[in-house]
């Protein structure tokens, strides 16, 4: 017998170096910018993401500069594993902002349609309980041979596996980054822990070179440097 698996959900995962050594000073600013945004606009169950607080630049602050650069290693380290030939390609961070969520908090489903790329990096991280994970949804379920056989009313398999799975979750690691693809649904489970999780997301596009603008593939975007805003 044989059994081939494909279209597997590729999400790239590494602990970066140096961590410790620039945790302070991110989490100093991540707190300084929090305190400057007045108006909440989650609710208490809810954990308060800077992007919807007009905090969404961190890859233009110098004091998030190391992490930047770190996402951009990691990403083309992901990118050429998925088997992307990255010199005909370019890379944006587009959006970037921190996440803050007190115990008890969560994050609901949700994708980036605005993006290609997503990123996570966990800056802070409690271990007194279960800080929470990003929970990764199975979609399109290619083996699913009827709608009801995993539902709490059937339990009708014995165990989740590769070739079952619902979902799979990631759990938080200081120092830790995480790169998944954009459209992916996701949330993030509450946060347990006595201690706040804080991390910082970035949205990445990627685009063609503008070097090659003059043969652009038809359906990859062209280089934002030849944009006219009307």
């Amino acid at each position: 017998m044989a059994i081939d698996i494909w279209f597997p959900l590729a999400i790239y995962y590494e602990d970066v170096k140096d961590a410790q050594k620039h945790k302070n000073k991110m989490l100093d600013k991540i707190h300084t910018l929090r305190n400057k945004a007045v108006t909440k606009r989650t609710n208490e169950e809810s954990s308060w993401t800077g992007d919807i607080h007009d905090i969404d630049q961190l890859h233009n602050d110098s004091d998030f500069s190391w992490l930047t650069l770190e996402v951009r290693k990691h990403t083309l380290e992901y990118l050429k594993t998925l088997g992307l030939n990255i010199s005909k390609i370019d890379v944006y961070a587009q959006r970037s902002w921190p996440i803050i969520a007190e115990k008890g908090q969560s994050v609901s489903r949700h994708t980036h349609p605005n993006a290609n790329l997503s990123v996570v990096y966990y800056i802070s991280v409690g271990t007194d309980a279960n800080p929470g994970s990003t929970r990764f949804f199975n979609v399109s379920k290619y083996n699913e041979l009827s709608g009801s056989l995993s539902s709490s009313m059937t339990e009708a398999y014995s165990e989740f596996n590769t070739l079952n799975f619902e979902q799979a979750d990631y759990a938080p690691k200081e120092g830790r980054i995480v790169i998944f693809p954009s459209k992916q649904p996701h949330d993030v489970t509450a946060n347990e822990c006595d201690s706040p999780r804080i991390s910082i997301s970035y949205d990445l596009v990627i685009t063609a070179q503008k070097e090659t603008d003059k043969g652009t593939p038809e359906f990859l975007m062209p280089s934002p440097s030849s944009w006219v805003k009307l």
